[in-house]
């Protein structure tokens, strides 16, 4: 039995694996982080070894003073399943490096484009030789609205909304207008840049506020929910052998 432990700013993901088997996931919150995790190994003494993403930033030693596992640190160090064409790997986070894994584990010898919306957007591309050469980040949904507000006088701080038209007329349906097709704009304009240059370009969404482009991009492809925990899992193989 093997755990892969996707760790987030607010929640945590944990997948379980028997043989190649997924047998088992959910979600812990990282706020209460370590006791679940101090939990689930106190009522799975035949695990074998555990894989962890983290961009937390949480104490090491803490977690490996609790697992009697092999204990797996993602990160550009260790055995991956692509190339990493990267001016300094070690800046490579492990949600980038776990994403990328899953995209060669789901769609191997393929040209993919990983688009991740989460706190940041964050586009990531990698070869059909599996060849990781790099990507572009830029502000997520909440990080706009929050700007917005934080940084005039006078504009609210407003939810996330999906516009019902692109032309604004209040000064609130202005703001969600900007944002939400600004955001759709910017992603259809890597999209393009991308498939000028690789014709058979396998588009993957993932990432929370995906959600919001359901019918938005075309020919995209949204990840299923085990996307990263299986790329994880590749990557726990390889560092095990």
């Amino acid at each position: 039995m093997n755990l892969v432990l996707d760790i987030g700013n607010t929640n945590s993901k944990f997948s379980v694996f028997k043989s190649d088997r997924l047998i088992d996931s959910g979600v812990w919150q990282s706020i209460n982080l370590k006791e679940e995790f101090q939990k689930w190994n106190n009522n799975n003494q035949n695990c074998e070894s555990i894989i962890i993403s983290d961009v937390l930033g949480i104490n090491k030693s803490d977690f490996e003073s609790i697992s009697k596992c092999h204990l797996v640190w993602v990160s550009a160090k260790i055995n991956l399943p692509f190339e990493i064409n990267y001016k300094v790997p070690e800046e490579l986070g492990a949600d980038r490096i776990s994403l990328v894994a899953g995209a060669v584990f789901a769609y191997p010898k393929k040209h993919c484009l990983i688009i991740d919306l989460g706190t940041c957007i964050t586009y990531d591309f990698v070869s059909r030789n599996s060849s990781y050469m790099g990507g572009s980040i830029s502000p997520g949904f909440l990080m706009r609205y929050n700007s917005i507000n934080a940084n005039t006088s006078k504009l609210p701080k407003l939810k996330m909304t999906i516009p019902k038209k692109i032309t604004g007329d209040t000064t609130e349906a202005c703001i969600h207008s900007g944002i939400f097709y600004g955001i759709i704009g910017e992603i259809q304009n890597q999209i393009h840049f991308y498939k000028e240059k690789y014709k058979d370009l396998t588009i993957i969404l993932t990432g929370g506020d995906s959600q919001y482009l359901a019918n938005r991009i075309k020919n995209g492809i949204f990840a299923s929910h085990n996307f990263i925990s299986r790329g994880l899992f590749s990557i726990l193989k390889l560092n095990n052998s």
